[in-house]
């Protein structure tokens, strides 16, 4: 490609007038980029602050359909100056290798996550929340359990009174996503492979969560009855704020990211309090460590985004497993590559899968729900 052409490309880009390839190449190659000194950065803070506009624009996308990716524009064409050439040869390189690249992955097509969830009541009665039309889909007590328009669970209690309540689990498997609000206006977006106990109504002394997996929570204000989540051994307590809990029992750990408010992570003893923009992590051991963290990216994954930050090949994975309910198998020793980037949570595995492939020299094979890798 010569500039004109590039040029040309780039403007199709902004009008959104690209093909699906030719925009995730602009996109892959703006990624690698930007992460390179060619960009010339004034001072770490100019770095840091044109990262965080990018990830801001992921919230505005989501909330904004019609402009989808329009947001990273501002920076491409900033670097379009500058690297625009390198782009012409990286661009020829990578069109050729992508149609290379993405035949072992069409085998079997694995398409992306949907919302789907297994609501258990305090009686022990199952319900599979995605098979159900709108409308009331259950009752537990004073409560009546409603599916609405958008296929997320609301409370709805009969009466304002406190007292005790029965206790509902949502399990969301692997391959899936969903959202309730609770009967005190509580809500919570629940990510793949969770399982989260809550009260059906309103408790009488203290709304306790338990979670396994990874949720992000809106809490409703009542100082008078906390809120806590119990998660591997550890206690997040609140009156009303908004954070993420991530903690699998594959990473050993749970990870407390505070967007608002207040919290007070308790772990064996060991106790934190957070201000918003922190993030603490808990051990196995009790210890709690803690410090600053990108709130945006901590949550891309609520608004439909991977964002990946300098993480292993196995970290990358495991999310990539979850969400496309895949299993993961190794050949040989696990390489020790590094990643970066941001990529849609809505498109395909073989997609992703050509993504990370193009910023290393590993290998991936998909046989059906399987992904070898190979170095």
């Amino acid at each position: 490609m010569n500039e004109e052409e590039i040029r040309e490309l780039l403007k199709r880009y902004r009008q959104g007038n690209c093909t699906e390839q030719e925009k995730e190449s602009v996109e892959l190659w703006f990624d690698i980029t930007s992460k390179q000194s060619d960009w010339q950065w004034k001072n770490p803070a100019q770095k840091e602050s044109t990262r965080a506009n990018i990830l801001k624009g992921i919230k505005e996308v989501t909330q904004q359909p019609k402009q989808e990716k329009l947001w990273i524009w501002p920076y491409i064409s900033v670097a379009a100056s500058v690297l625009i050439l390198l782009f012409a040869g990286w661009y020829f390189y990578f069109s050729n290798q992508t149609q290379l690249s993405q035949k072992p992955f069409h085998q079997i097509a694995v398409a992306p996550g949907s919302k789907q969830a297994m609501l258990t009541l305090s009686d022990g009665s199952s319900v599979m929340v995605n098979d159900v039309a709108n409308g009331v889909v259950a009752s537990d007590g004073s409560s009546r359990v409603l599916k609405n328009g958008d296929g997320a669970l609301e409370y709805q209690s009969e009466n304002n009174q406190v007292k005790p309540a029965g206790r509902n689990t949502l399990a969301v498997p692997r391959g899936g996503t969903f959202q309730i609000t609770m009967s005190d206006g509580t809500k919570a977006w629940i990510n793949s492979a969770t399982t989260i106990t809550y009260p059906a109504g309103n408790a009488d002394s203290e709304r306790l969560v338990e979670l396994t997996g990874e949720a992000y929570f809106e809490v409703a204000k009542d100082k008078q009855r906390p809120f806590k989540v119990i998660s591997n051994g550890t206690e997040i307590l609140v009156t009303g704020t908004h954070f993420n809990v991530s903690a699998y029992d594959d990473d050993q750990k749970v990870i407390t990211t505070l967007a608002e408010g207040a919290v007070i992570v308790s772990n064996q003893g060991h106790q934190r309090a957070l201000i918003p923009g922190q993030q603490s992590v808990s051990s196995a051991s009790g210890d709690i460590t803690f410090g600053k963290v990108d709130v945006e990216s901590a949550l891309a994954w609520k608004e439909g985004y991977f964002v990946f930050e300098d993480q292993d090949l196995k970290s990358v994975m495991k999310m990539v497993s979850r969400w496309y309910d895949v299993e993961i198998e190794y050949q040989g020793a696990i390489p020790d590559n590094k990643f970066g980037g941001t990529f849609s949570k809505s498109k395909g595995l073989d997609g992703l899968l050509n993504y990370l492939q193009q910023l290393s020299n590993i290998q991936f094979k998909q046989q059906g729900k399987k992904i070898i890798i190979m170095k």
